[in-house]
């Protein structure tokens, strides 16, 4: 496999596990159905765990207080730290 297609199936990769359906993913790729089908079925234990992880939140996973710097650009904000 030479670097094109490695680049190909990692597009592909990519598009799959944005839930992008295998029909546009081979069409916008030119990979064969066959691959893109097999590379389907290897993301979609990924796909599930972050489906099942995407309505947690801090709390649900017991980590704790979590903060959140809103000023990040903004050095000002932070100077009377």
């Amino acid at each position: 496999m030479n670097n094109t297609e490695k680049a190909k199936v990692d597009v592909a990769k990519r598009m799959l596990k944005g839930k992008i359906p295998a029909d546009e993913v081979i069409l916008m790729t030119g990979l064969d159905e066959s691959l893109v089908k097999k590379l389907e079925e290897e993301i979609a234990p990924e796909v599930r765990e972050a489906k099942i992880l995407q309505g947690l939140d801090n709390t649900d996973l017991k980590i704790g207080e979590i903060l959140y710097d809103n000023y990040t650009t903004d050095e000002k904000a932070d100077e009377n730290y």
